[in-house]
């Protein structure tokens, strides 16, 4: 008996990701309550004493609505608020184990029809809540910071309109519709073509991010990895000039060679750009699939196959974790918003 009240005490000290993960190691199936206002109110609020806008501890209970959800008051900045505010649940009304499974069904890559089947949405909510996921993880690997040996280069995509956009208000093709993109002519690194600055560290960290449309810039590589690549890192690159000015105001030591070149010596340790080479392979694999991208969901699915390619050996512990960042995050996207997204980089 003192065993089981060891294992209580110490399942009670859990932080709520490692709950997720306790559950989904003992078992195969998603574990969790279908009370999601309780279940938030424990994730988002630490069991009612934290104000999801100032962080504050005096939130005392402030009535409930008409549907039964309890609302919160913070005595610090005297907002009213629910669990569920400024998260990727809101207005969503659906329990937390149906968002549960549809990250797995993410995870498992299965398309947005056999997604919507498995979790009992329609399609134009399993597209909405794709997004959701992803402009939330988007904001995670933000944080991303790559030390070591990094290589770095840039890849290009067809510039895509893809949707119906027959009754769109705030949109209009400049251009005639390309079928399938099989219509795009234009020789060399048009205006056709929006770039995506690619970086790898050694520890096979990556980050990538939808540039300008065209050839590379020094200043579109300053804005994308100024802040991502360490002082002093080793930046392994191919002869591009635009790596120039970066590695000079980072102190950056930079080793460029030639595309064809597989390896280069230097201090006694070879490097090469072999490993972001392997990265756009994969990218350019997994955006295929999809039969064409639009130019402006481009970034979330380069988020998603950062994801998926990780090295993840223990998946029910990632999962949980992963589940666990996405309902922590503040983070408010509605469905109505996802479409009016401008259709090309801002850059741009």
């Amino acid at each position: 008996m003192s065993e089981l009240k060891d294992v209580i005490t110490s399942y009670n000290n859990l932080s709520f990701s490692d709950r997720i993960v306790f559950y989904t190691t003992i078992s195969n199936d998603i574990a969790i309550s279908d009370d999601t206002q309780s279940f938030l109110i424990e994730t988002r609020l630490d069991g009612e004493g934290s104000c999801i806008y100032c962080e504050g501890m005096h939130v005392v209970k402030n009535g409930k609505r008409k549907d039964g959800v309890q609302r919160f008051l913070c005595r610090d900045c005297h907002r009213s608020f629910i669990a569920s505010t400024d998260s990727i649940t809101s207005r969503t009304r659906k329990s937390i184990s149906v968002w549960a499974t549809y990250l797995k069904c993410m995870l498992d890559q299965k398309t947005l029809k056999q997604s919507s089947a498995e979790c009992d949405i329609s399609i134009s909510t399993a597209f909405t809540w794709r997004h959701k996921i992803l402009d939330t993880l988007s904001e995670l690997t933000e944080k991303a910071y790559l030390t070591g040996v990094v290589e770095a280069d840039e890849t290009f995509f067809n510039v895509s309109f893809k949707g119906n956009h027959n009754r769109s208000r705030d949109f209009s093709m400049p251009r005639k519709a390309h079928k399938r993109g099989n219509d795009v002519h234009a020789n060399g690194l048009s205006s056709a073509k929006v770039c995506v600055p690619c970086a790898v560290n050694d520890a096979g960290i990556s980050y990538a991010k939808t540039g300008k449309l065209g050839k590379i810039s020094s200043d579109c590589i300053k804005e994308i990895f100024e802040k991502k690549i360490a002082p002093h890192a080793v930046l392994c690159t191919d002869k591009e000039r635009a790596y120039l000015k970066l590695a000079e105001l980072n102190e950056l030591n930079l080793i460029q060679m030639d595309t064809d070149c597989r390896t280069i010596s230097k201090d006694g340790r070879n490097y090469g750009i072999q490993r972001i080479n392997a990265y756009h392979s994969r990218l350019k694999l997994f955006i295929c699939r999809f039969h064409g991208v639009s130019t402006k969901h481009l970034g979330n699915y380069i988020v998603w196959n950062d994801l998926l390619s990780g090295n993840h050996r223990n998946k029910e512990a990632f999962f949980g974790q992963l589940l666990g960042q996405l309902l922590c995050a503040r983070i408010t996207r509605y469905g109505q918003d996802i479409p009016r997204r401008p259709s090309l980089p801002v850059a741009a």
